[in-house]
């Protein structure tokens, strides 16, 4: 059973916004629901679950309100919530593919070809991974580099609270480069939807 968590639970400080930054509107939409559609596309996730914190209360609300099961993490960081997710008993041993919530251009295809990719490894977990040059080529600032790789905020693991021997998947695509962290970041986003809509 491969099972989706979205973390969601993130203060969104650089966004200059009061609202929670999964509920930010973008084209009629909350960011959110973009991640959500994609995740519920996917054919090979069995269930969603939405990862919450004392910063986002009410996208905990509308995640339940949508009909997901939701769970209330500490909010103390990224590392700190994903551990507390991982050592839930009910996910122990269960394969968790863990995607941020501001990833509004992903996609059920490349979930599923990331899932694929991750049962023919050896490896217990998988880091998704997408060249710099993404980046550069479309302007966008990478939070961080790592031998000319940008963490994508998508990866895999097995429910247990320990350590795991990763693989590193690349990715060259935009889908899983562009996370929405700042207002320019939305018209970036804006920008590429026009082009692909032409």
């Amino acid at each position: 059973m491969v099972v989706a968590v979205l973390m969601a639970g993130g203060k969104g400080t650089r966004m200059n916004s009061q609202q929670e930054k999964p509920l930010i509107v973008i084209e009629e939409r909350p960011l959110i629901e973009y991640v959500l559609q994609a995740v519920d596309d996917s054919s090979l996730i069995d269930e969603i679950i939405v990862a919450v914190s004392p910063h986002t209360p009410q996208t905990g609300v509308y995640a339940e309100n949508l009909g997901f099961k939701v769970l209330k993490t500490p909010g103390n960081g990224y590392v700190e919530d994903l551990s507390f997710i991982l050592a839930q008993k009910e996910l122990a041993d269960e394969v968790i593919l863990t995607v941020t919530a501001d990833l509004p251009l992903l996609t059920g295809q490349i979930i599923d070809r990331v899932v694929e990719e991750y049962h023919k490894s050896p490896q217990p977990a998988m880091s998704v991974m997408v060249p710099v040059e993404i980046f550069r080529e479309h302007g966008l600032q990478a939070s961080l580099v790592l031998e000319n790789r940008v963490p994508s905020g998508l990866n895999i693991l097995r429910g247990k609270n320990t350590e795991q021997d990763e693989e590193v998947l690349v990715l060259d695509k935009i889908e899983l480069a562009l996370n929405i962290n700042s207002p320019e970041d939305i018209i970036c986003l804006k920008k590429l939807w026009g082009n692909s809509r032409r």
